[in-house]
């Protein structure tokens, strides 16, 4: 490391002296042009000497400035020095600090959220291409929409957080659940769609409505539920399923008395919806509604809007209802604008009434009032008293898991609506296999929803 040669370092700080001097306007230096005049020194011999003032109070007036000068100088100096000194040992520290990513095993994630394993040539799944969250491709048109188009598939499914991802590969260490052996319900689900069930809009197509005789799709399509069961009820919903393959199918693989909700943008979603029935689940559908932050967040082609005719949000909900058959209501998808909005809701809350279909709100947003509306005009509802997504970690799911417990036995039911990452689907799997130990039943949410309207 260079020294530092300050015997030199003053010698050419006192040079500066006159220099400095020379700048000084008027009587602390030079004249206006910049020519250094020097001030006449007054005469001081006609005054006592005891009178006479000292050096200090004769250069009063440019002490300050000097000072100040001076100041700045060593200040200067003194970064200039340590910088010097401390050069090395500052660029190592900063070196140390720049974060570094170490990949093992040459692990993926694909766009849907799914893992794999590079073998040498990484091959990744094929992007959706669509408006999501952070997105705004769709504006909507005070025009109905007559044809039925194919709609733009959002982004529904959140990448995985690393933490979420670290949890679902330290699971796959945890020893294997065992088989629950065969769903008494599964394949044995009412037939779907019931021919007395179904209106048949031409410009839309079939969508579900309840039957002259009295018989509702939601009661339908559900899966039974004892009427007689005493013990604490506990009613899961998966969301935004349909998007994510690996995640769709660890969901139907859940126990079938959970509830599985398909977006109305996922591929193949009639066949998502057989697999899940065929497995003793049933299943509801996402409801694209526009959120707060619209146009930078985007719901997709499908939501409902605060800014058009009613008649343009019924034909949308109705492009929704036909997407696909055989389910109990709709759940929310975004909303948070739509869902505060009184006037717009209404008429949606009435449509959904009259074809005998119930709504959930997931708990997403919490200025949401949704059920207060559907309350309003009679439909049945339900709301989630919890949700778990991916911004958890392992113990904070299993936390929720355990005040949910403490919630169904306060209340005698609770809801919870969970995001269909890996690591979540794996903790609520294993929960859900040791509830009837703890005294609670996992029931489908069109029980909570029957045992609520009977208590009143």
């Amino acid at each position: 490391m260079p020294k530092l040669n300050f015997s030199g370092l003053m010698g050419k700080v006192k040079g500066l002296g006159p220099a400095v001097k020379s700048m000084l306007p008027g009587k602390l230096g030079g004249s206006k042009g910049g020519t250094a005049t020097a001030a006449p020194e007054p005469d001081y011999d006609d005054i006592p000497e005891h009178l006479r003032p000292t050096f200090f109070q004769r250069k009063a007036h440019v002490l300050p400035v000097f000072a100040a000068y001076g100041l700045f100088l060593m200040t200067g100096i003194g970064i200039a020095a340590y910088l010097l000194i401390k050069g090395p040992a500052i660029e190592a520290e900063m070196e140390a600090s720049i974060p570094r990513a170490e990949i093992s095993e040459f692990q993926f994630v694909d766009e849907r959220g799914e893992m794999g394993q590079d073998s040498g040539t990484a091959t990744t799944a094929e992007p959706v291409d669509a408006p999501g969250e952070d997105t705004a491709d769709a504006s909507p048109s005070n025009a109905p929409i007559e044809a039925h188009s194919e709609p733009a598939i959002p982004d529904q499914m959140e990448q995985p957080t690393d933490t979420a991802m670290t949890q679902a590969a330290s699971d796959a260490d945890e020893p294997p659940l065992a088989n629950d052996g065969p769903d008494p319900y599964a394949g044995n689900l009412a037939a779907y769609p019931d021919p007395g069930l179904i209106e048949d809009i031409a410009s839309v197509g079939e969508v579900p409505t309840a039957g002259a005789d009295g018989r509702v799709p939601w009661k339908v399509y559900a899966r039974p539920s004892s009427s007689l069961e005493t013990r604490p009820r506990i009613a899961i919903v998966v969301i935004n399923l349909g998007l994510s393959v690996q995640a769709t199918e660890a969901a139907i693989d859940l126990p079938g008395a959970v509830t599985l909700s398909f977006s109305p943008y996922a591929p193949n979603l009639k066949d998502w919806i057989a697999q899940a029935r065929n497995a003793g689940h049933e299943v509801m559908v996402g409801l694209p509604m526009e959120p707060r932050d619209f146009p930078r967040s985007d719901a997709g082609l499908l939501s409902l809007m605060t800014g058009v005719e009613p008649a343009q949000n019924i034909l949308n909900l109705q492009r929704v209802m036909s997407e696909g058959s055989g389910y109990i209501g709709l759940v929310n998808y975004q909303g948070s604008g739509f869902t505060a909005n009184r006037a717009a809701l209404e008429p949606v809350m009435e449509d959904l009434s009259k074809r005998g279909l119930v709504y959930f709100d997931t708990l997403d947003n919490a200025t949401s009032i949704a059920p207060e509306v559907a309350q309003s005009v009679g439909m049945p509802h339900a709301t989630a008293d919890m949700m778990i997504d991916a911004t958890q970690s392992r113990g904070s799911v299993l936390e929720h898991l355990t005040q949910l417990e403490l919630l169904a036995k306060t209340q005698k039911t609770a809801i919870v609506s969970i995001k269909p990452f890996p690591m979540i689907l794996q903790r609520v799997k294993r929960w859900s296999r040791e509830l009837s130990g703890k005294g609670m039943v996992l029931t489908p949410l069109s029980g909570i929803i029957t045992a609520r309207l009977r208590e009143g």
